[in-house]
């Protein structure tokens, strides 16, 4: 049988790190393994017991090299996964298991922040008045390569008295999307598909959408000046102060 004794743990320079392993002097095995260290068996018991007794009793250290000593004399050195001995002989080692840990996070999309739109005067034609978006951006570190969408939506234009514009009344143009600053590694972003449309028809437009193992990382959203268009018909038009709520969701798929 093998035994150790005691061990060392030895810091040396650029965090390197060894483990002194040293065998019991009462060890019959010590004394063979000196003698006979080229047969295949000893070679298997040492590297066996020394793994052992490493992850049994120093199963959280991280270390660079194991060094078996008998008597102030190295007799064996480990490196890795492989054992190696003086003279040269060497033999495969079990490795010793390094895991990680990865856990993703939630999708998350930064709120929207919308220009005042101008003010119209009416003239008894179809107008238009417009506002602008600020970029925001999209993040996905879920892991998990879903895909996802963005959606913007709008409620309905109405006033403090109830009066409304029509449905159907406000559109937002198509936005550009890249990857955020910070952000390099992400998935390329030309893969994201970009649409505009009508908002407040009670739906929304989906104006982002990033397929299965695309849109992972952080990306920056844009929008031309004046991307936000509401369209007045004279027929639907009452004076008043109008408001509508725009916001935008992230869901989890293309």
């Amino acid at each position: 049988m093998i035994h150790f004794k005691s061990h060392e743990i030895r810091e040396k320079e650029n965090n390197y790190v060894e483990i002194i392993l040293h065998l019991d002097p009462g060890s019959n095995f010590s004394v063979e393994f000196s003698k006979e260290f080229g047969q295949s068996n000893d070679e298997k018991d040492l590297q066996q017991a020394a793994q052992n007794y490493v992850q049994e009793n120093l199963p959280s250290t991280k270390f660079n090299k194991i060094k078996v000593m008998v008597g102030g004399v190295v007799i064996a050195t480990i490196l890795g996964a492989t054992l190696i001995a003086p003279g040269g002989n060497q033999a495969s080692a079990s490795p010793l298991g390094s895991d990680v840990a990865i856990t993703g996070g939630q999708l998350a999309v930064e709120s929207l922040s919308v220009g005042t739109f101008d003010a119209v005067v009416l003239n008894g034609k179809i107008q238009s008045t417009s506002a602008t978006i600020t970029p925001f951006n999209v993040t996905d570190p879920s892991g998990t390569g879903a895909g996802w969408n963005v959606v913007m939506s709008a409620t309905q234009f109405s006033d403090t008295t109830g009066k409304t514009l029509p449905k159907g009344s406000l559109t937002v143009a198509a936005p550009t999307i890249a990857i955020a600053d910070g952000a390099e590694g992400s998935s390329p972003a030309d893969t994201i598909t970009k649409t505009g449309g009508t908002i407040d028809d009670e739906i929304g437009v989906k104006i982002l959408s990033a397929p299965a193992d695309n849109g992972m990382g952080t990306y920056t959203v844009s929008f031309a000046d004046e991307a936000l268009n509401l369209t007045l018909l004279p027929k639907d038009v009452k004076a008043g102060t109008y408001t509508s709520t725009i916001k935008v969701d992230i869901n989890n798929g293309p």
